[in-house]
């Protein structure tokens, strides 16, 4: 099972225009996408729809912490995600609003390793840039400092935990009547 290390940062709507335009000049893209993702607590389990197709995916349960074990299972079509969802819903999982952002990934070496960097605009949200590294052992100690020096030298300020799971209950709470 792959083991995720990712730190976040929320940026203005200036900076995620300046980014937009000074990633790509800096790092590979890989990917521009519109994903529309469900989320299904008290687990964290997902169907994730996007250009590139349908997706089951199943994390460790603290959505907050910097490490996280991910679990992802490719689904054949839109029609078996709506299928996944039902049944996640009689399983008796409850399911937060929607999000849809759009995405931009890239890839950048830093530090003697490769790091994805992901500029997101996550609507009726934020803006956010994500620097993750996906690996085989918890390295969380060793590579935590590493990407946040990362987000640092594109100007962008990490935020804590707490700050974000806070953003994230007033944002399912806001939209609640939308799922």
């Amino acid at each position: 099972m792959a083991h995720e290390i990712e730190i976040r940062a929320v940026l203005t709507e200036q900076k995620y225009e300046e980014l937009k335009k000074l990633l790509p000049q800096k790092f590979k893209q890989v990917s521009n996408d519109t994903i529309t993702t469900v989320r299904f607590r008290p687990k964290d389990v997902r169907v994730k729809y996007s250009n590139k197709g349908c997706e089951f995916v199943c994390k460790d349960e603290d959505v907050m912490k910097f490490s996280r074990n991910e679990l992802t299972v490719k689904l054949s079509s839109e029609k078996d995600g709506k299928a996944m969802e039902e049944a996640l819903k009689r399983l008796g999982f409850n399911h937060d609003p929607p999000w849809i952002k759009e995405e931009h990934d890239f890839v950048c070496e830093f530090e003697g390793n490769k790091y994805s960097l992901c500029l997101q605009h996550i609507r009726n949200f934020a803006y956010v840039l994500e620097a993750e590294i996906v690996c085989e052992d918890n390295e969380e100690e060793k590579l935590v400092p590493v990407l946040k020096k990362l987000l640092s030298s594109l100007g962008c300020e990490p935020i804590g935990i707490q700050e974000y799971r806070a953003m994230i209950n007033d944002y399912i709470k806001k939209n609640e009547n939308r799922s």
